[in-house]
């Protein structure tokens, strides 16, 4: 398996998920549409916070809040 570099993009989301190799992967792609689209990702994270989605203890929480990131990320325009 290779080793990716997630860059940039996922940095805001660092520490308060609990992310699988695949997770990574598709919490990148979501991070990079919402920069192409032009949406404030510290905006997004910070409503989870206060949701308490965020942070979360396991995969499963992680699981949960990514699906709520695709579909705010998805759903913005």
């Amino acid at each position: 398996m290779g080793n990716f570099d997630y860059g940039e993009e996922t940095d805001i989301f660092e520490g308060y998920l609990v992310l699988s190799e695949t997770m990574k992967v598709q919490l990148r792609q979501i991070c990079i549409y919402a920069r192409i689209t032009g949406l404030d990702l510290t905006e997004l994270r910070d409503t989870l916070i206060k949701e308490d989605i965020l942070p979360c203890k396991d995969k499963n929480a992680s699981k949960k809040a990514l699906a709520r990131i695709y579909d705010d990320v998805a759903c913005s325009f």
